[in-house]
């Protein structure tokens, strides 16, 4: 009954908009948080052990990709939270949630806070490139504050859409002619092709620029129907994130 309580108390305060664990000490925990994700079935499995923890309470936040600013706004982060509750700790504590919402590509982010401080874990479900292994950060001192750099978060934005409105026209000998709608967040465009509609595809071209809408592949086999589709991408650093492809063009070379 008193942890169903504490619960309700714990949902009242999301709802009203107020910083959870405002009165939480600042000081620096010594909390080891240690986070396994399961992409199958959307789950993911946690142990938290603190043996000066025994018989206290601690709240727990999971954040999908997009969360920014202080891991306890609890308002401002409404719509990155996919998973909250409260627990009672004896030393080691073990327990599986799943996430709430579709699962994303992207930086999550679980945060476990006591009367001792706060500490945060970062993991993947889906990933982007290459996998990232699953990091557990030392807790941090300073709530107002995130305990560890979210820039992977921020710079993991959302996939690209794709291109509208592309077309493609041999307009001279050997040369295909490219022109699409540019994509909002864009940093450029990459160009593929293939001569068969659902075969392998090549990138021909890349070209640098998110207002660019046109670009001429060059080199092409006279005579030869070719199968065209452009994708924006954005940019981390110097790493190419791709979006997603437009509609197929189709387009015989002169």
């Amino acid at each position: 009954m008193q942890r169903k309580m504490g619960w309700v108390l714990f949902a009242l305060l999301l709802l009203a908009g107020m910083p959870l664990l405002c009165s939480r000490s600042t000081q620096a925990a010594s909390t080891a948080v240690t986070v396994t994700p399961s992409q199958s079935d959307g789950t993911v499995a946690v142990t938290v052990s603190d043996a000066e923890l025994k018989g206290k309470e601690i709240s727990v936040i999971c954040y999908a990709p997009g969360v920014s600013g202080a891991y306890n706004d609890l308002a401002g982060n409404k719509e990155a939270i996919v998973y909250l509750n409260q627990y009672t700790i004896n030393g080691t504590l073990s327990f599986n949630f799943k996430v709430k919402k579709q699962l994303v590509p992207g930086v999550y982010t679980l945060v476990v806070t006591s009367e001792k401080g706060q500490a945060a874990s970062q993991f993947r479900f889906i990933p982007e490139d290459k996998p990232a292994p699953v990091q557990t950060a030392a807790p941090g001192g300073n709530t107002a504050n995130p305990p560890l750099s979210d820039k992977s978060v921020k710079a993991k934005k959302k996939v690209l859409p794709a291109p509208k409105s592309v077309k493609a026209k041999s307009s001279s000998r050997k040369k295909i002619k490219v022109t699409w709608k540019k994509v909002k967040g864009a940093k450029g465009y990459q160009i593929a092709a293939a001569t068969k509609k659902k075969g392998k595809y090549k990138v021909k071209l890349t070209v640098k620029g998110g207002s660019k809408k046109k670009a001429t592949l060059k080199k092409m086999k006279s005579g030869k129907v070719y199968y065209i589709k452009v994708r924006a991408y954005q940019l981390t650093g110097k790493k190419k994130t791709a979006g997603k492809y437009s509609k197929i063009a189709k387009v015989k070379v002169r």
